[in-house]
């Protein structure tokens, strides 16, 4: 038996780049993948138009195709989303001749339609009139995993009787299949396919390797790759490694020294750019049968932390988010916020009193002597965010978090602490209560909103999770008469909790309740400057 190997580096890839690589860099692909002896290359898709720029690999026309001089000895292939096609008021057929000319004019030999189950009746005169145009056909059945015995059947039953279909491929799209899942799909569809069968592997769980040797050992004739694994998410198999393996079990020839340019220069750039690959969260999304795009979007912004993005990926755990939704991106990152009031009345605990609130910022421990006299001097109500061994307990009022997995970090330390811990319990998962047993929580709530900064006697309403921010509405709800702050020195330039907090603040001087703010270490916020060390402070 030979493998063929489809490389979909330029579709695939594109996710990351919009389908808009440098031509340099398509030359060197073009020369290495026809040099490498890869049996075929899919080079991009033929989407519809979108209100938005996308890459000339989004579209893959022939005129452009034509123009990129691919050597002849190298075939290309272009998929579509039956979706699209289907959605078209002139029918899937009308609307194959708006995209397609006849294979015979045309740099593309194959096209493959990327269809989910739902999808598969209406897609059928979508596959007769490419065939009629004269393309070898390939269906990508996307989201396999979600399919039980009897639809897989029931599916690849269907496209059989069309009789136009070559190749049947079945998509590990969310990347959480394992080689005997990988096997066991391919024992159904053999039942039933009498064709050849494709296998297109995601790396979410970092499987993408072990799955495609799988698939080749029992019986899948096509597989996909990319170059370094560049592809949606946390990516495919790659097609160097990939290639390497294929020849070594004589399941191929190939010239796999060509692509080594390729991989440790462009591409190797391209990855430090981007940073495709498998991690925590990816593996978390393939688990909980979450689209990978979440993942890729959380992590492509910049904007959110380690914590939130896993709080974002607890929340669409519970929502149906196989498919990817634009519109509940946000709502993933403010949905891990059940809102609701806490139970503690907040109202005059610090009645008059100047609140100092401790972060971790390296003033903290810079300045910490003369912190301490303060205190003791002062007598300030003192919160502290989070835990902060800097600080002797004894000086603390209350610790303050409120996000969940640092509350989950942190919840089994409480207990040695001796002290309130301020949370918006609403916030902390039912398994993580249990740890807080014999803690003296004030239970303060929190809500999240874009928008706006409220303060209320038991709870607030702010733009971000940031420990500093929910602690300055603890204080103006207590009644505090001002707001010293002390190792909230602020984050690097371009870190977006830098931009969050500036946020948070901007908004609460728009607050009726607003009370003045000063730091009194050194601190980046646009917020009044004093210093521990004036004599009346």
């Amino acid at each position: 038996m030979t493998i063929k190997l489809l490389d979909c580096t330029l579709r695939d890839g594109g996710y990351y780049n919009n389908w808009d690589f440098e031509p340099s860099t398509v030359h060197k692909y073009l020369v290495a993948m026809a040099s490498s002896g890869v049996d075929m290359v899919e080079i991009g898709f033929r989407l519809k138009p979108a209100n938005t720029f996308l890459g000339a690999f989004a579209y893959s026309t022939d005129d452009y195709l034509a123009a990129l001089n691919v050597q002849t000895t190298l075939k290309l292939a272009v998929m579509i989303n039956a979706s699209e096609f289907v959605a078209e008021p002139r029918g899937g057929a009308s609307a194959v001749d708006t995209y397609f000319a006849p294979a015979a004019l045309s740099p593309v030999s194959m096209v493959r339609i990327a269809l989910r189950v739902r999808d598969v009746a209406s897609a059928k005169h979508i596959a007769l009139r490419l065939r009629e145009l004269g393309y070898t056909l390939a269906v990508n059945l996307m989201q396999i995993d979600s399919l039980n015995k009897e639809e897989i059947i029931s599916a690849a039953k269907e496209i059989a009787s069309w009789g136009a279909v070559d190749v049947l491929y079945f998509a590990d799209s969310l990347g959480n299949l394992e080689p005997e899942s990988t096997r066991q799909i391919i024992r159904v569809l053999d039942s039933v396919w009498p064709g050849e069968l494709g296998f297109h592997s995601h790396d979410n769980k970092g499987q993408a390797f072990v799955n495609c040797l799988a698939a080749a050992d029992s019986g899948v004739t096509w597989l996909d790759a990319t170059i370094l694994g560049m592809g949606r998410g946390a990516g495919n198999v790659r097609t160097e490694n990939l290639l390497i393996e294929l020849e070594k079990r004589k399941l191929g020839t190939y010239n796999v020294q060509s692509l080594y340019p390729l991989v440790l220069e462009d591409f190797a750039a391209l990855h430090k750019q981007y940073g495709w690959g498998a991690n925590l969260f990816y593996h978390l999304s393939a688990v909980e049968g979450i689209h990978p795009t979440y993942v890729q979007e959380l992590l492509a912004s910049d904007r959110y932390s380690p914590d939130e993005i896993l709080s974002a990926l607890k929340y669409l755990s519970g929502t149906e988010a196989r498919s990817y939704n634009p519109g509940a991106l946000g709502a993933a990152v403010r949905g891990a916020d059940p809102g609701g009031e806490g139970t503690w009345h907040a109202g005059g605990w610090a009645q008059g009193r100047s609140v100092l609130i401790i972060g971790s910022g390296a003033s903290t421990a810079q300045h910490m002597g003369t912190i301490e006299q303060y205190i003791r001097r002062k007598q300030p109500i003192v919160l502290c965010l989070n835990i902060n061994r800097a600080v002797p307990t004894d000086l603390v009022s209350a610790y303050v978090a409120c996000h969940e997995s640092r509350i989950l970090i942190e919840a089994h330390h409480y207990c040695e602490l001796g002290r309130p811990v301020i949370l918006p319990l609403a916030r902390v998962p039912k398994g993580v209560r249990a740890l807080l047993k014999g803690v003296e929580v004030l239970d303060y709530g929190l809500r999240l909103s874009d928008k706006r900064v409220e303060v209320g006697n038991t709870g607030c309403v702010l733009p971000t999770t940031l420990a500093a921010a929910y602690a300055i509405a603890i204080a103006t709800a207590a009644g505090a008469e001002r707001i010293l702050m002390t190792g909230i020195d602020g984050y690097a330039a371009g870190d977006p909790r830098q931009e969050e907090m500036i946020e948070a603040l901007e908004h609460y001087q728009r607050v009726d309740k607003a009370i003045p703010i000063m730091a009194i270490t050194p601190t980046t916020y646009p917020i009044m400057q004093r210093s521990i060390y004036e004599p009346n402070l």
